[in-house]
């Protein structure tokens, strides 16, 4: 079943955030501990605006476990929902103007897909896929975008088969990616 994700019940949604953005997490955050990622994750997701508020994310759930997740935007509101993040780096002396470009004007833009490595290979992420689609048209949207890492072939071909085509390659945190984008 997947339903919006709740700020009072955010069990397991930072590990899968960290399972599938890996390095970005430490950029997010100003962490390195794992332990302290984690929970600044938490604190962000139980914020109201930030790009990884409970607003923006929905879950997979099967015998009420979260065993996945999408977590997907307006990319053009990504400037309004960095300033909650960027401020918090301000407190622990990191100063950014912005985070590296991972979207274009007028996308609905996946930012996190993350399935519990027990729970791969069952149609899961096609599932989340179907229905952040679904939710991109009901608010209008005529496209989605995401970023694949180019050193991650599987899920490239994920989602090269679901109808996500390359369009460019951005830097984010050091590392290179497939912009890729679906027409709705």
């Amino acid at each position: 079943m997947i339903k919006q994700a709740h700020k009072n019940n955010i069990s397991n949604i930072s590990t899968l955030i960290l399972d599938a953005i890996h390095n970005i997490a430490n950029t997010l955050t100003g962490e390195d501990e794992k332990s302290k990622i984690l929970e600044t994750l938490d604190s962000y997701i139980m914020m109201d605006i930030n790009r990884l508020s409970y607003k923006n994310i929905w879950l997979y759930e099967i015998e009420n476990q979260t065993v996945g997740l999408i977590l997907a935007y307006n990319s053009n509101d990504v400037k309004k929902l960095d300033e909650p993040i960027l401020e918090h780096l301000k407190s622990k002396n990191i100063f950014l103007d912005s985070f590296d470009k991972e979207c274009f004007e007028n996308e609905f833009y996946i930012d996190t897909v993350s399935v519990n490595e027990n729970f791969q290979g069952k149609g899961i992420a096609k599932e989340l896929f179907v229905f952040i689609e679904k939710k991109a048209k009901e608010l209008g949207f005529e496209k989605v975008s995401l970023l694949v890492d180019l050193e991650n072939p599987k899920a490239l071909a994920l989602y090269e088969k679901i109808g996500f085509k390359k369009n460019t390659i951005l830097e984010v945190s050091k590392h290179q990616y497939h912009h890729m984008i679906k027409m709705l």
